[in-house]
Parts: structure tokens; sequence; C-alpha cells
């Protein structure tokens, strides 16, 4: 005999749902969207992985070893939990948008901790721009074309803490100045078939907290004078606090340390 979900006590009945079940559930009516919504349930962990045909999102909710994966298309989802794939349709949904604005919705303050752009179109790029205000990291997958690398870091650092690509960029000077000034947390390139090429001033007008790059090219005059003109000048105004280059050339660690006192410690 069927039971009316509604007429038991509805507190009870949310807890009791995994993740998979309380998003069906909220797609039934507004009703039990906002029933959801006010349950406040709490996700530990979700990841994004933005591929050409949908998006997928993986889970993680009260441990780390319940995890949910959706993949959303245009007109349905595919959910897929304990090796069972369901699929899911609603009539008013007819975009990747619709779907993942809901899931954004029915949860407060969601931060999404891992957001990587496999292969995707412009198109989902201003998708998930819209959808997702914050990322703890966004990972542009080494399999992107560089122009595409370059438009998705534009399109998206704003809303990221950290940042990981596999393309050097830079197209001139130009380029590389607006990058290195900007105001980020933690920045990381790693291309080791297009080396970073980094002068004196890069290193002291950079303005991100951390910075590894790799694999950078530079002179060990370069890397001997910013030393001592961060060892002479005011530290506490120089913003990054971490920079670790993995270098393409090989220098001198006596010419880079030249009139420079240091101790080796073992």
């Amino acid at each position: 005999m069927p039971i009316c979900l509604l007429s038991l006590p509805i507190e009870e009945v949310l807890m009791s749902m995994d993740i998979g079940d309380l998003i069906a559930f909220s797609v039934c009516s507004k009703r039990t969207k906002n029933l959801v919504k006010a349950s406040n349930r709490k996700m530990h962990r979700i990841e994004v992985y933005v591929e050409e045909r949908y998006i997928r999102f993986r889970v993680m909710e009260r441990n780390y070893y319940e995890l949910i994966s959706f993949h959303f298309f245009d007109s349905y989802i595919e959910l897929n939990r304990n090796d069972l794939v369901e699929v899911w349709r609603k009539q008013d949904f007819t975009q990747i948008a619709h779907w993942i604005a809901h899931f954004m919705s029915i949860f407060d303050d969601l931060i999404v901790d891992y957001l990587n752009i496999v292969t995707a179109s412009l198109y989902y790029l201003d998708t998930v721009k819209q959808l997702i205000p914050k990322c703890r990291r966004l990972h542009i997958n080494e399999i992107c074309s560089r122009a595409f690398t370059k438009d998705a870091f534009w399109k998206l650092y704003p809303i990221a803490e950290r940042v990981v690509i596999y393309k050097n960029i830079f197209d001139d000077e130009t380029d590389k100045s607006k990058i290195l000034t900007l105001n980020l947390k933690d920045l990381s390139f790693k291309d080791w078939e297009n080396s970073f090429k980094l002068e004196l001033d890069d290193l002291l007008t950079l303005n991100i907290a951390r910075l590894s790059m790799a694999a950078t090219t530079i002179t060990e005059k370069a890397l001997n004078r910013f030393l001592k003109l961060w060892m002479k000048g005011s530290r506490t105004f120089y913003r990054p606090k971490n920079i670790r280059l993995q270098l393409w050339n090989v220098v001198n660690r006596e010419e880079v340390l030249r009139g420079i006192k240091y101790q080796i410690l073992f």
C-alpha cells in the first residue's frame, strides 16, 4: 500500500534519505524543493567535471564512503549509485543549466571543492561561471588546447581559490604581466614543452600569494638580484608567500647566491 511521504514526520523522512533520494524528492514540486532546502543538509565534498556533452557532479555526503555521481545532460540526469544507473527527467528542465541551478539552490553555502575542465565548449564555461559562484580548486585538464585553456582561465579564475593549468598561456609580455599581477591566492603552471620565461621585473611585480611554475627559464643574474632586493626591501609589503620555480635551464647555485650570506643546514 503506497504511503504519502508528506503525511509522515518530514524531518525524519528527509534525514533518512541519501543525497540521491533527497534530490529526486526535491524535483517533485515547489513544496518538496522548499522542504529539502529547509532541511539544511550539508555536503562533505563536491567535485565537478565539465565534459564536452555533459557536466558530472561527484557528491560525497555524511562520510567519504557514500559517493554518488550525477551526469547532467540537457534534457535528463543519469544518477550512478551502488553500481546502478537511474535516468531522471523533468518536463520543465530542458537545459543543463536548469538541472544545475536546481541542485545548487537546494543546498545553502554550497562550495565546489574541485572543478575540473576536462574538455568542453565555451558555452558550458559560461554556464559553469554563472551557476557555480565559488570553487576551492580549478583544474584545467592537460588535454585541452592552449587557446581553450587560456579562454577557460580568464573566464573562471575569479571563482577559484587555487588554479592549476597545463599550458603556457603567455602570448607576450603584456599577457604575462596581466596574469602574474592578478590578485590570486594560488596559481600553478605545468608545461614542460613550452617553458615560462621570467625576468627580474616579473618576480618584483608578482601579486600571487603562492606561485608554482614548471618549467621556468630565468638567469642566475635575475635570481641573484631578486634575492638581494627581497632581503633589503620591506617584505611585509610583498604579497607572495611562496614561489616555486622548477627550472628548465641549468643554473649555477653559487652565482645565484653570490654576495649573499647563507648557511646550509643538515
